[in-house]
């Protein structure tokens, strides 16, 4: 003999439907927890294993400037890492630094140390009408050395001189940075807070570093779109974001 059923309640129903779609939706959101903490982690640890590199580079290839010729960290590190090795490089020659990076005809600051926001400003982008060493090199395509910014006829009468002034800036060296095949990326600029007349065969190294450096930057055009002149502190001494 067959027992009749109860008849099916329509609002049983929907709430028994109601509370498996949050059990659903439950589990849904512990998954995403769960992933987003594991991808946390793996971020963590691939920092970590980043800023280790860097201090391998550095510690076994001679020192700050030879980690930028370090074929390791070419291939595994990152871009913030890239830039980091050569502010950390640029900062063993000056007082303070600026790298800038081609886009569309024009120089645009993505790194830098030493440097007040009004200078940042100011030198956010330039190009080859702008009087300042950076706007030499772009036009020339050579290395351009200022030992006294005031004596100098790339800054006589421009309104870049107090500019620069302002930024305790006395002497600048600003160098093209190439790839392989000839290609310009940008300028790199090395900042005296005295005149200087000495030009170091060290600066020469370190823009040659930085070229080469650079060279593997992944993804180069979303750099310049998203570093609108960052501020940067001066790197960790190895043992121990312009014109």
């Amino acid at each position: 003999m067959l027992v009749p059923q109860p008849a099916r309640s329509p609002v049983l129903s929907a709430l028994r439907a109601e509370a498996a779609a949050q059990r659903r939706h439950a589990a849904r959101q512990r998954d995403r927890i769960t992933a987003d903490r594991h991808q946390r982690l793996v971020d963590a640890e691939v920092r970590d294993t980043r800023a280790a590199l860097l201090r391998h580079a550095r510690r076994h290839g001679g020192g700050t400037v030879a980690a930028l010729f370090d074929p390791q960290l070419h291939a595994l590190a990152d871009t913030p890492t890239l830039i980091r090795a050569v502010l950390a490089a640029a900062l063993t020659a000056a007082d303070s630094c600026d790298l800038q990076l081609l886009d569309d005809g024009r120089l645009h600051i993505v790194a830098h140390h030493g440097f007040p926001r009004a200078f940042l400003d100011f030198f956010s982008t330039v190009d080859t009408a702008t009087p300042s060493a950076c706007g030499r090199v772009l036009a020339t395509g050579r290395p351009v050395r200022v030992d006294d910014v005031t004596r100098s006829p790339v800054f006589t009468a421009a309104p870049t001189l107090q500019v620069l002034l302002d930024a305790g800036t006395r002497a600048v060296a600003s160098y093209p940075l190439r790839t392989p095949d000839g290609t310009l990326l940008g300028v790199l600029s090395l900042h005296q807070h005295r005149p200087d007349q000495r030009h170091p065969a060290r600066a020469h190294l370190i823009a040659r570093g930085a070229a080469q450096a650079l060279t593997h930057l992944p993804l180069r055009t979303p750099l310049l779109r998203h570093h609108a002149a960052p501020a940067s502190r001066r790197p960790s001494p190895p043992s121990t974001p312009a014109v």
